[in-house]
Order: C-alpha cells, then structure tokens, then sequence
C-alpha cells in the first residue's frame, strides 16, 4: 500500500475571502494502474454542454507530491474530477496525471481512508464508466490546470 498523496491547490473566487483552497487525493496508482481514454474527457465535455450537472473550468493552480514514489513518474498536467453520488449524497472525485509516455492515468481518489483499503481496479473503473452516464451521479466537475 503506497503512502503518496496529492495536494491540489485550487484557484478562489475573487469575490472569496480566501485566495486557494485544496483537496488531498490518495495515490492508487502504483498500486492499480489504470488507463483513462481520451474518449472520456471528450464525453464529459459534451455532456457539459447539454447537461447543467456537468461543470468544467480552470482552476488548479498548483499540485504538490507528498511522499517518495517508488518509481519516477514525470506528469506533464492533472485533472480533478469531483462528483457527488446520487444514493447516498456522498462527495468523491478521482485525480488523473498526465504521465509521459503512458497518457491520462488515473492517480488518486477523495476522500481516502487508510482502513478501506478494499477499492479494486474494476470499483474505479465501473465509477468512471457511469460517470459518463450522469444519471448515477450528480454536481460533476472537471477541473482543469489554469492556463
């Protein structure tokens, strides 16, 4: 089980008191190494387009790595993508690296939980398939890096 995490500074509001916030995510890349298609960003960003549910904008600022990764991975871009499922109300999101070489992979999950460590590969990919499907899942944002 790997120790790394990802704090992800977000951009504030100009009108917020606060100029950036942050999310934590928990590594699961090392530990399950999954492939997110082009396809997908591609669909969510039509889905914006027709669906209210489906926000996408600019706002991470920074990302900073905690922890030593056992391998050396260079990322060129990260995506948070947060959403809140519709049968019990609960806020996750997944964070997805660009990683040289191999492309959008899927890198950390919110929020993480040291004694639930039972998430398996096929759980993060069923979650990302239905994300696609938006009547699973409600509040879904795409944040990209700001420009």
């Amino acid at each position: 089980m790997s120790s790394i995490f990802y704090k992800v500074i977000f951009e504030g509001i100009k009108e917020d008191s606060s100029d950036s916030y942050s999310l934590t995510f928990k590594d699961i890349f090392i530990d399950n190494q999954i492939q997110i298609s082009s396809q997908f960003f591609t669909t969510l960003r039509v889905l914006s387009q027709k669906d209210s549910n489906v926000v996408q904008f600019q706002s991470i600022k920074e990302v900073i790595k905690i922890g030593n990764l056992p391998i050396k991975i260079e990322i060129n871009y990260y995506i948070a993508i947060l959403y809140t499922k519709l049968n019990d109300g609960k806020k996750e999101g997944f964070l997805v690296g660009n990683i040289k070489n191999m492309g959008d992979m899927l890198i950390g999950k919110w929020p993480y939980n040291e004694e639930n460590v039972s998430d398996s590969k096929d759980l993060h990919v069923q979650k990302l398939d239905l994300l696609t499907n938006s009547s699973k899942f409600h509040n879904i944002c795409v944040i990209y890096p700001m420009k």
